[in-house]
This record gives structure tokens, C-alpha cells and sequence, in this order.
């Protein structure tokens, strides 16, 4: 094994260069490029009882180097009721206590100036274009990287809040799933339905994502009721726009308590009712942890050949195909579902049969950069 070495890091404290501006030009010269800069992630701590817990965080529009006044701005999908500064700058409150990214965009920049000149048309354009983030995400300590046996780069390190000694909440058991596919009478996949499910006290409704295009769709699903059932009899409705099809009123699906579960529908000929269905149970469920994940630019989280959830210290490791051995790659974290066949417990590795492919949507992106070996 390669010995291990000290990954460059990005100090929190110190702004990230966000957007390079690529030299300074003439605010008249066409060429020069707008930008949106906005600070290194803010470290996200314990929430505190007698505070707010809200951060001001500052950021700043230029145009070839010089500031630009009079942008109004939209964070997080708020826009902001001033618009900015004649130093180019903005501020936003930020809850410093949840992992969360609020992407910057120009809503409205009619009135925008830089050395007290009006923007082209071009120049608006250009910095409408714009996009930054501000992040607040749990602070990355003691990032480790080395090749394992096998060649392939492995990252470690621990996550904390930014007192440096708690570590996030730990992984824990989310619900369970039910997955399967709708049918029409003649057996073709029926596109678009929603499954729903609802246990006999009424306490406990699902509702699964539309099915595509081969029928197939996912729910999260707890077979439970306050009578302690073992099979659990549940009510099973399948809905296509303002159609609902349901099985007679003293029928129910039974199933195994607290597994997942598939259950494939398939939906009756006109004046029929539906056939009662038999689930067949499954090993695994849908836990919910924070995950550390590794991205090598855009939008695009790379699957790893393992990782693990942090344990009760914060502590995680990710071991990366070969391919990336001498890439740069940035770091993200998210708070995630995952479906798991083996129990997830701190420290234990992740089933990455649902790992993101995507980048999630809210993951604090770019927390620090790494240089794998």
C-alpha cells in the first residue's frame, strides 16, 4: 500500500477563487467577464438555543475586476430587497446550522452599473448568465489519501461541526420500501400511475413515484399499524389522472410487518374489479445518514468502489476507481436516503446500489478540492 500523505486542503476560513476573472479589462471593453463571487462554505455548527443561529454572509459582483451596483439578486430562490452595493457587494442571511446550498443568480440587472457606466446589453446578458453558491457544510479534518492494495485511490478524513469535536447525527433507519409494476388487462406497462398505500388505522399513507416506462415505480412504505399486525392488512389503490382503481371495500394486502416489499398491480377490463395481488417481502431498507461523496467536476457524483457512513467520531473513507489515480476531485456532502440491503450502522460500508449518480440536488458541492495520487 502507497503510504499515506497530507491532501491539500482549502482552509474554510479562506475565500474560494470561485470564478477567475481571467486578467483585468476595461469595463467598456465587451470582453470583460462578469462574476459572482461568494465565500468559502460557511462551517456549519450546533444549533444553539439562545441564538438565531443566522449568519451574514457577504459576496460581491464584478465586471472586469470592477464592482458592479445595482443588481438584484435571488438567493436560494429568495431575491434580495437591496439590490448591490456601489462596491459591487451583497449579503444574505444564512441558518449556520443546517447543510444546505444556496445557489446566486441575477433576477433583474436593468439598473446595473460599474464606475458609475451603464452595462451593455452584451455585458447584461453575460452576467445574467452568472451563477455562484453559498454553502454552509460540515468542516473536513484530517483528509487523508493513498492507494490501496489494488492501486485504487482511497480518501479519508473526519467530518465535524465546526467546534471540531461533534459529529453529525448518525445514520439511522428511515423506512422501508416497496417497489413493483402496473399492468394494464392485457399485460402492457401502464406509464404515469401512482401506487398508494394505507394501513386498516388510517395512520399511515404512501404514495409511490408515477410509473415509467416500464411500469416500474418506488415507494417508501412502512408495513406497521398501532394494532401490532403480523401480516399487516393494508388498503392498495392505484390512481391514472381521475381514475383510481381499489379493490373491493373487505379486501386487503397483507403484508410481512416492517420488510420491504414488492407488489406487481395489474389493473382489471372495464367493469371488473381487481384481482387481490399476493407481496412478496424482501431483505433490506431506506436509511437516512449523511454521505461524503467525491465529484470530478459539473454535475456529476462518481460511484465509488466503496464508502462508508461516518461513525460516532465522524470518521469516513472512500475508495475511488483507478481511473481517477492523479485527478483533482472536490468533495461533497448531503444528506441522504439510501436503500440498503445490510443494515446500516455507523462506520459500516454503504450499499451503493443507490448511490447518486447525479449530484444530489442541495449537497453542500465543492467543500474542499484533492489531489488523488
Amino acid at each position: 500500500m502507497a503510504s499515506s500523505r497530507r491532501a491539500p486542503l482549502w482552509p474554510l476560513a479562506v475565500a474560494l477563487a470561485l470564478i477567475a476573472s481571467g486578467g483585468a479589462r476595461a469595463v467598456g471593453d465587451p470582453g470583460a467577464a462578469p462574476l459572482i463571487s461568494t465565500p468559502a462554505p460557511i462551517p456549519l455548527r450546533v444549533w444553539q438555543a439562545e441564538t438565531d443561529d443566522l449568519v451574514p454572509v457577504t459576496g460581491r459582483v464584478t465586471l472586469g475586476g470592477a464592482p458592479v451596483s445595482g443588481v438584484i439578486l435571488t438567493v436560494g430562490g429568495y431575491e434580495l430587497p437591496t439590490p448591490t452595493a456601489q462596491d459591487g457587494t451583497f449579503t444574505y442571511l444564512v441558518d449556520a446550522t443546517r447543510l444546505a446550498r444556496y445557489v446566486v443568480s441575477v433576477a433583474n440587472d436593468t439598473d446595473a452599473r460599474a464606475k458609475g457606466v451603464a452595462l451593455t446589453a452584451a455585458q447584461q446578458k453575460a452576467l445574467s448568465a452568472q451563477h455562484a453558491a453559498i454553502t454552509v457544510a460540515y468542516p473536513l479534518g484530517g483528509l487523508k489519501v493513498a492507494l490501496d492494495g489494488h492501486g485504487d485511490p482511497t480518501i479519508s478524513g473526519r467530518i465535524t461541526f465546526s467546534n471540531g469535536r461533534t459529529a453529525p447525527p448518525a445514520v439511522s433507519l428511515y423506512t422501508y420500501r416497496l417497489t413493483g409494476t402496473v399492468t394494464d388487462a392485457s399485460g402492457k406497462p401502464v406509464v404515469g400511475a401512482t401506487v398508494s398505500t394505507r394501513t386498516g388505522d388510517r395512520n399511515y399513507w404512501t404514495i409511490s413515484t408515477p410509473t415509467d416506462s416500464q411500469g416500474r415505480y418506488t415507494s417508501l412504505f412502512t408495513a406497521s399499524d398501532e394494532a401490532g399486525d403480523n401480516p399487516v392488512p393494508m388498503n392498495v389503490e392505484v390512481a391514472m389522472g381521475n381514475i383510481v382503481y381499489s379493490f373491493l371495500s373487505f379486501e386487503f394486502v397483507e403484508f410481512t410487518a416492517l420488510r420491504s416489499a414488492r407488489l406487481d398491480l395489474r389493473l382489471p377490463p372495464n367493469g371488473y374489479a381487481m384481482a387481490l395481488p399476493l407481496p412478496q417481502s424482501y431483505p433490506g431498507a431506506v436509511y437516512q445518514g449523511l454521505v461524503v461523496g467525491v465529484s470530478d467536476g459539473g454535475s456529476s457524483s462518481v460511484l465509488p468502489l466503496s464508502a462508508t457512513w461516518p461513525d460516532a467520531q465522524g470518521r469516513f473513507t472512500i475508495t475511488l476507481p483507478h481511473a481517477l489515480a492523479g485527478h483533482t476531485v472536490s468533495l461533497w456532502e448531503s444528506e441522504l436516503q439510501l436503500f440498503s440491503t445490510v443494515r446500516a450502522v455507523p462506520g459500516a460500508p454503504i450499499g451503493l446500489d443507490s448511490w447518486p449518480r447525479a449530484m444530489p440536488q442541495n449537497a453542500a458541492r465543492d467543500v474542499t478540492t484533492i489531489r488523488l495520487p
